[in-house]
């Protein structure tokens, strides 16, 4: 059985994998909100804690898991307390890779979301790198697989982008090779200050490519999405550019 959510994230908040999905994700958020900011915005999963943190310049007022059950929604919580078009901004991180329904999961998000808020979703990538090791997700997902949820949904995908693409020719050898052996392949573990940093700088380092195209490959995907009937595309903000191509090739390197 997979560890509880507020199990897997006491860990993280300084982690290189955890800092560096942060800062891809808020760089992407910058340039996708519609006025720059969110009056009212909803963080929960692995890691929200330490998101809800360098969110608060971008936002009013942030919800998120401190409020009793909501810790575990998406294992064994599908319902929110909130009425419906309730937030400008939902991120859910790693939650629909521990849902036993992810679709009724991202109906009750498009639920609370406004009509012209913005949703974020960060998941697991691959199902090739599922394990059944108790600390790994119960579900792992494709670009085409995660979008065809999002639009089953009534939700349209602005962005759908692989993300620790650098270090991802490092990591995947290691997690099939664990799953061969039936090892724990946790990343997550803690790992010397250094190494520790010179990770996270070559994750962090995909924000300034992933501003401009969709990576083909890494070890999660980070998805932007609005409801089908939101107009802020239409909106003349900066920060609301066409959806960049998908390239086909990527460098990869190792730290």
């Amino acid at each position: 059985m997979s560890k509880s959510p507020k199990e897997r994230s006491e860990p993280l908040h300084d982690h290189w994998w955890s800092r560096g999905r942060r800062t891809v994700s808020l760089d992407l958020l910058r340039r996708h909100l519609a006025s720059g900011e969110a009056r009212r915005a909803l963080v929960l999963g692995v890691g929200a804690e330490a998101l809800r943190e360098e969110l608060e310049p971008l936002c009013g007022e942030i919800c998120g898991p401190k409020e009793g059950s909501l810790q575990e929604f998406g294992s064994t919580l599908e319902t929110l307390p909130y009425e419906d078009e309730s937030f400008d901004l939902i991120c859910a991180l790693d939650v629909l890779g521990e849902a036993e329904d992810d679709e009724a999961v991202v109906s009750e998000l498009r639920r609370v979301l406004s009509p012209e808020g913005l949703l974020l979703l960060a998941v697991p990538a691959h199902p090739w790198l599922y394990s059944d090791d108790e600390t790994g997700p119960r579900r792992r997902y494709t670009r085409r697989s995660l979008a065809k949820r999002l639009q089953e949904c009534g939700l349209k995908t602005e962005r759908n982008t692989y993300a620790n693409s650098l270090l991802f020719a490092l990591i995947a050898p290691a997690a099939l090779a664990a799953r061969i052996v039936d090892a724990p392949a946790d990343q997550r573990l803690p790992m010397p200050k250094l190494a520790n940093e010179i990770c996270y700088q070559a994750f962090a380092a995909e924000r300034f490519l992933s501003r401009h195209v969709d990576l083909p490959l890494g070890q999660t995907l980070v998805a932007l999405a609005r409801r089908r009937e939101s107009t802020a595309w239409l909106i003349g903000e900066p920060s609301l550019r066409p959806t960049p191509p998908l390239i086909s090739t990527v460098q990869t390197a190792c730290c």
